[in-house]
């Protein structure tokens, strides 16, 4: 196995559910949220979706579609603005801002930035909020967009290129960034490749023009075949939990001081399908919870160890076909699993003591859904 990393700065130039249907966003009661669907879509469509969702009987409402192309995933800075990746080639791939509209509550576009690599499929804002990285699966690369004032996207772009490969022919002959995650901390980027099972861990400038510091990131290698593919840090900022597409295993990484060490690997699954998909944990973080695909599909449930951030395979639970990504209620009490090939958003129930899950039947319908998130509505 090799690997390696370049940095190039370049200019770019802006270029049967229980969902209904409406035309306009009244003010939400105190049991809806505004839930954002992305999607995949055929060129020029829109492939961002947002509902009203009332938390107390579980319907949705279809509000409108802002104007963003497979829009396979995207973030909330906390400064409210939407950051949603366009993901295709190399030469079609974007990232776009969007702003709420004070007067009619829409998203609408800020402006739009060529990602430069192909399959962008991920995308974080920085602690300080100055900067959007997007991972670009397909180009092997991660692109750094600085923010205007205003929450739109500066023209000039940082792009950093991997290089090397994994043992799984198939699916590691390159690098395939997959996700972006910064330290509890804010003084490191982490960013997992599925093509090398290498965690790359960049130091961040603080306070500079640029988001990296120019000095070499740190890797940490996990189990060659691996394919690590989405993280997400305990509640104490003391542990990383890595969904491991290849092998379908999470592995728990203890962090302090700047070091991260790997502890213990735990199978998600034993089907051998090769295709597990996003991770979260639970509202109170006592839970923690692994998408599957491919075969057995469904949804993983662990149990945390308070003290140590080790974990327990405790349940599985079925789901639709090819759960992409899914996200908890802010109450911690609904689970919504984007099925992309039920052409569905399924609805669980939470027990708040087991952290198990109930279907409850009832469903969103939406072509292809593969990010789903509630937004932040301060």
């Amino acid at each position: 196995m090799r690997h390696s990393i370049s940095a190039v700065l370049c200019a770019s130039m802006a270029l049967a559910g229980c969902a209904g249907h409406g035309d306009s966003q009244s003010a939400p009661a105190d049991d809806t949220l505004t839930l954002l669907v992305g999607s995949y879509c055929e060129p020029g469509d829109s492939a961002l979706r947002v509902y009203r969702f009332n938390t107390a009987d579980t319907s949705a409402v279809l509000l409108y579609k802002a104007a963003v192309d497979n829009a396979s995933y995207f973030t909330q800075a906390p400064s409210g603005i939407v950051y949603a990746v366009t993901e295709r080639g190399d030469s079609d791939s974007y990232l776009t801002a969007l702003r709420t509209d004070t007067a009619t509550g829409r998203l609408n576009v800020l402006n739009s930035r060529p990602t430069g690599s192909g399959g962008p499929c991920y995308v974080q804002t920085s602690p300080d909020g100055r900067f959007a990285v997007t991972a670009n699966y397909g180009g092997g690369s991660v692109s750094v967009f600085p923010i205007e004032t205003d929450g739109s996207l500066s023209p000039r772009r940082q792009l950093l290129v991997f290089e090397g490969n994994g043992p799984v022919e198939r699916r590691q002959a390159s690098p395939h960034p997959h996700c972006i995650l910064f330290t509890p901390d804010n003084r490191y980027m982490l960013v997992s490749d599925l093509g090398t099972d290498l965690i790359h861990q960049f130091d961040v400038s603080a306070g500079c023009d640029s988001l990296i510091s120019t000095r070499q990131p740190h890797h940490i290698q996990l189990i060659p075949g691996s394919g690590p593919r989405h993280m997400i840090f305990n509640h104490v900022g003391s542990s990383v939990y890595i969904i491991n597409e290849i092998s379908d295993s999470v592995a728990m990484l203890h962090y302090e001081d700047g070091r991260l060490t790997t502890l213990e690997y735990v199978a998600a699954d034993t089907a051998q399908a090769h295709g597990a998909g996003d991770i979260h944990l639970g509202h109170d973080g006592s839970h923690l919870y692994a998408s599957l695909r491919l075969r057995h599909d469904g949804i993983a449930t662990f149990d945390v160890d308070a003290l140590t951030g080790r974990i327990i395979l405790t349940g599985h639970t079925p789901t639709g076909k090819h759960p992409r990504n899914f996200t908890l209620s802010p109450d911690g009490r609904l689970m919504l699993v984007a099925c992309r090939d039920e052409n569905a958003i399924e609805i669980y129930d939470v027990d708040p003591t087991t952290g198990q899950l109930t279907a409850t039947g009832r469903r969103i319908p939406v072509p292809r859904p593969v990010c789903v998130k509630f937004l932040n509505q301060d």
